[in-house]
């Protein structure tokens, strides 16, 4: 049996069991069914011997514990004991694939978001490099400025923010850690220069921040938003940080600890009168100052 069949089988366990509880028979006619939709061959059969190898396989491999209720004779995962969103990211993606491609005859009932991030194709030379500790080499082209550098870095990892791509290394043009928009990279060049790995903590230094601009001191940022969109604010938070203060019948308040750089100051635009910033009075000011600024343009 080839190791992408025994893959594939792993994702199929997990995907069942973060679903909901379930015993091993109903685990087992998941996973045959699966198999089958993928054409393996159907002399296979998933006994509970080889469910039990597969338990310590997931366990090394994704760091996912499954756990059984003698009480209730069950099987299950607990969303909060996954540590790595890697890996809860790629469960996810195998998740919405195969629901996909078991949709395939419903194609008028799925419909993709056409908007997708530039610079994509650049990821697997970049996780090369990092993993390697070589240096890249490529063309930069700025937004704001009609600026073209070559740059020379050291590549310490690779972020996302709101669809995009983000290469975090260290610049060898301005001697420091900065962020790089894949979607602005080109002519990307993979040296055989090797460099010592960066002490640089690429999740601490970001953990404050919304997107990944951090210039600005990170604050305790309170947000009043109407009850509809503080509804779905709930299900998806602004920030890993938030917190509900308080509920009324007619708002959410809550609150984030955020670098209050410009990527947050976009995002709380995006809400228009559906939010107000309570505090600090400097970001109300500014928020304030752009409302005015936009409304000069319709005069």
């Amino acid at each position: 049996m080839s190791k992408l069949i025994y893959f594939k089988r792993y994702l199929y366990v997990i995907d069942r069991l973060r679903s909901r509880p379930c015993s091993f028979a109903e685990l087992q006619e998941h996973v045959m069914r699966k198999l089958e939709n993928d054409d393996i061959d159907s002399t296979f059969e998933y006994a509970i011997r080889t469910f039990e190898r597969d338990k310590k396989d997931i366990s090394t491999l994704f760091g996912i514990d499954i756990h059984y209720n003698r009480k209730d004779k069950t099987y299950a995962i607990d969303e909060a004991e996954i540590e790595d969103q890697s890996v809860t990211r790629m469960i996810d993606a195998f998740s919405i694939h195969h629901a996909l491609q078991e949709g395939n005859k419903l194609s008028p009932s799925i419909f993709l978001e056409k908007r997708k991030s530039l610079g994509t194709e650049h990821i697997y030379g970049i996780i090369h490099a990092i993993q390697n500790g070589v240096v890249l080499k490529f063309t930069h082209k700025k937004h704001w400025i009609d600026e073209i550098t070559q740059r020379e870095v050291k590549p310490i990892a690779i972020k996302e923010s709101q669809q995009r791509w983000y290469l975090v290394a260290w610049d060898k043009k301005g001697e420091t850690v900065k962020t790089f928009g894949l979607d602005r990279i080109s002519n990307l060049k993979i040296t055989d220069t090797k460099f010592k790995p960066i002490g640089y903590n690429v999740e601490k230094e970001f953990q404050h921040a919304f997107g990944v601009e951090t210039y600005e001191e990170a604050e305790r940022v309170v947000l009043e938003f109407s009850k509809q969109q503080g509804n779905y604010i709930k299900t998806f938070p602004l920030h890993e940080s938030q917190r509900i203060i308080e509920e009324t019948e007619d708002t959410v308040i809550l609150e984030i600890f955020i670098h209050t750089t410009n990527d947050i100051k976009m995002e709380l635009l995006k809400y228009g009168s559906a939010v107000k910033v309570l505090t600090p009075i400097l970001l109300q000011n500014e928020i304030k100052n752009r409302i005015s600024e936009m409304s000069n343009l319709y005069k």
